[in-house]
């Protein structure tokens, strides 16, 4: 005989309506009873708790055509926040994001890259400030999900190693228990692959996601779920030999792909051409829109050497999408077709009309993908 788990049936329940109500505007309880297939006695139920909540709130009455008045109710779309944050090698950023998946406010702070430590107290700050000015609590919280470039131990929120944030075996996670909510900590190309992947999920199960920042990494999706390995260090594409005994790494080896194909090679590769002195991608992409003859050239010989690695990942795993995104996603825009050609160029396994190379649409992908960890985990039926 199988047991009938009553709690699990009845958060199943709860977690269905909230989904809903997240697609409508305005609905009934006969009608979430009719589309759900639920009772009208568990519809009412669930929707008087999720009233003493806040999670629900009435709009108006209906006409009527006979006897009582229907009730249109809707989602308070502010009843729950989930936080985004992003740590980078300059930057902490930080979105509040409402249950409806809107971004309430973004934040963007300088660090003096003076040591984890000391980026984690400047974000605690940061965090606070925002929970103060929006009256945050853990009660209408719902986590904190936090992106980074480097191995991490998504079980234990542990960075593995970042190279990139000078952390070796950090414990993120109990840097923030106080808060007394979930936390959800990750590499930033797997954030990334994950939010492309929930734009996609009605029509895609697998997906590769290329992040290229001050790094190169790679997000892996299969069958809906992010592929970490068996050691948490699955997608280091940016750490796949492609010389022998080549430019030096920043992890400290030689020949990576990554020395040729993140942000800052492109920008070291336009200063020895050059010999300028341009600091940040922004400035590249100006002197590229100028048609700067150099920016151009050295676009050209970088997209070669990336469309190697593209096309290694595309032999491997036989992908039906792959997206590209990060601090580039402009100068990737202009230069797409030619991508797609010198990825598929001598392939005689598989051709452009299998697989899908696009741009990601937003550069942040992460920071979203961070946001939305809460959130899908509030949602998820298990």
């Amino acid at each position: 005989m199988i047991e009938v788990n009553h709690s699990k049936i009845k958060e199943t329940n709860r977690k269905k309506i909230i989904a809903l109500l997240l697609k409508k505007n305005e609905i009934t309880k006969l009608d979430i009873s009719r589309i759900l297939d639920i009772s009208i006695t568990t519809v009412s139920t669930n929707i008087t708790e999720l009233k003493s909540e806040g999670i629900v709130e009435d709009v108006r009455s209906l006409e009527s055509t006979g006897g009582r008045k229907a009730i249109a109710i809707k989602l308070n779309e502010n009843c729950r926040y989930s936080i985004g944050v992003a740590l980078t090698p300059n930057h902490i950023k930080i979105s509040l994001v409402n249950i409806k998946k809107k971004v309430i406010e973004s934040m963007r702070v300088r660090h003096n890259s003076d040591g984890i430590e000391n980026i984690i107290n400047l974000l605690n700050e940061n965090i606070d400030l925002l929970m103060k000015k929006y009256n945050l609590c853990s009660a209408n919280l719902l986590g904190i999900g936090i992106s980074l470039p480097g191995t991490v131990d998504f079980k234990e929120g542990i960075i593995k190693y970042s190279y990139l944030l000078g952390a070796k075996d950090f414990n993120l996670k109990e840097k923030f228990e106080y808060l007394d909510i979930p936390v959800y900590v990750d590499n930033e190309a797997n954030l990334s692959a994950y939010y492309e992947f929930l734009n996609k999920r009605d029509i895609l199960r697998n997906l590769l996601y290329v992040s290229i920042t001050e790094g190169l990494g790679l997000g892996i999706i299969i069958n809906g779920k992010i592929y970490r390995g068996d050691n948490n260090s699955s997608g280091e594409l940016g750490h796949t030999k492609i010389a022998i005994d080549g430019k030096k790494c920043k992890c400290g080896a030689r020949g990576c792909l990554e020395a040729y194909t993140s942000m800052n090679s492109l920008i070291d590769s336009y200063n020895e051409a050059n010999s300028s002195n341009i600091s940040d991608i922004d400035e590249f992409e100006e002197r590229y829109n100028q048609n700067d003859k150099d920016a151009h050239d050295v676009l050209n010989d970088y997209l070669k050497t990336l469309s190697l690695g593209l096309s290694n990942l595309v032999m491997i795993f036989d992908p039906s999408s792959i997206v590209i995104g990060g601090d580039i996603n402009n100068l990737l825009n202009d230069k797409i077709d030619m991508l797609k050609k010198e990825v598929y160029k001598d392939n005689l396994f598989t051709n452009e009309n299998n697989c899908s190379i696009s741009i990601a649409s937003f550069k942040e992908s992460y920071l979203l993908g961070a946001a939305m960890m809460p959130i899908e985990e509030f949602l998820e039926i298990k």
